[in-house]
């Protein structure tokens, strides 16, 4: 996994695709986190949560990414927005994340982004990083997820992973996709949700869910691209049931 985003970031084209936060996500997030507050972005990608709220919020924020491409676009974006010293980079096996995250009760807000769970193979490992990040947030603490609908997403794929799933080489929910950037296409895997398996899986992990809406309606790519059609669609996101969304927005609160 850390090879294909380390080729979906160096191509470029994740940044072109998500240019920009969701308003939607950025508002539910500002909510949560306080000002001045801390911020665990794990699967930071191109930053563009964490730096907003660096920014917006005075938030000490610690970027977490899998991709050495990605961290290497994080720092010197960082330093390009003078934000150097609110935003820490790591991985999520080296020493900072080690002895500053795991087990520090020390953030206010974890997000785990458009995705991000999504693209950890395995319900089991799925919950144990949920519970690892839930040893990093104060009591009280919240966990932000932005969750692919199972509904709305990826139906030739889901259709061509049922023999997998049957031959129990893959768990229910899981697909492998590709992304073409320019010449090559990357190779991806991507868990999707229904929405009794988010309840469950947060409860297992040690969390409350507070609350269970819509991500967004239209797909992130062009809500990302228009703030017209950002605008448009978080009004749409509060009115339609919630199964509608092309992804769940999930927020729960440390339990204990």
């Amino acid at each position: 996994m850390a090879q294909s985003y380390d080729a979906y970031f160096a191509s470029g084209l994740y940044q072109s695709r998500y240019p920009r936060p969701n308003r939607r996500t950025l508002r539910f997030l500002s909510e949560a986190l306080p000002v001045g507050g801390s911020l665990l972005d794990y699967g930071a990608g191109e930053g563009r949560y964490a730096f907003a709220l660096a920014a917006m919020r005075r938030a000490d924020v610690v970027a977490v990414d899998i991709s050495a491409v990605a961290r290497a676009h994080l720092v010197e974006r960082a330093l390009a927005l003078g934000l150097a010293e609110r935003v820490a980079v790591c991985d999520d096996g080296d020493d900072f994340y080690e002895s500053r995250v795991v087990g520090s009760g020390r953030f206010d807000v974890a997000l785990l982004g458009f995705g991000v769970l999504g693209h950890v193979p395995g319900r089991r490992k799925r919950i144990e990083l949920l519970a690892e990040l839930r040893s990093s947030l104060v009591p009280g603490g919240r966990i932000v997820l932005g969750l692919p609908n199972a509904r709305r997403r990826f139906r030739e794929a889901q259709a061509d992973a049922a023999v997998l799933i049957a031959r129990g080489e893959l768990e229910p929910g899981d697909i492998c996709y590709e992304r073409k950037a320019e010449q090559d296409s990357i190779a991806l895997f991507y868990h999707l949700f229904r929405r009794d398996e988010i309840r469950d899986d947060l409860v297992a992990a040690g969390f409350v869910l507070e609350r269970l809406t819509v991500e967004s309606v239209l797909p992130e790519r062009a809500i990302t691209h228009s703030a017209v059609l950002g605008g448009l669609d978080d009004l749409a996101s509060s009115l339609v049931p919630i199964d509608w969304g092309y992804g769940y927005l999930a927020i729960a609160r440390r339990q204990g």
